[in-house]
């Protein structure tokens, strides 16, 4: 019975690091999508608008989209990881990411 707890317990982590890792690669994605959309726009628009808000326009969506993709994985390798250290580092990711967060709908 204990080598099923085991065995169940390992297989469990391993598909919480795969879990994490996808939510990580989702949001890169995420990010790279609106900026390769922030360039687009820029080229494709008539009237040339500006870089500044060429990037502003294509990526204030996705960057907020793709930091609530990367709170999720921390808190998914906080789940992994149990100590205190951990806990703190994703506490502090969280706060530094809401805020940049709260900014940026701030500024639209």
């Amino acid at each position: 019975m204990g080598e099923v707890y085991k065995m169940s317990e390992i297989l469990f982590k391993e598909f919480l690091e795969i879990l994490s890792f996808f939510f990580t690669a989702l949001s890169i994605g995420t990010i790279c999508y609106g900026f390769l959309k922030s360039i687009f726009l820029l080229f494709t628009t008539t009237p040339k608008i500006t870089l500044e808000k060429a990037i502003k326009i294509g990526m204030e969506k996705y960057i907020l989209v793709g930091l609530q993709f990367l709170i999720v994985a921390d808190i998914i390798d906080t789940i992994i990881l149990r100590d205190l250290k951990n806990i703190i580092l994703v506490l502090l990711i969280v706060i530094i990411r809401t805020i940049m967060s709260w900014e940026i709908e701030r500024h639209k």
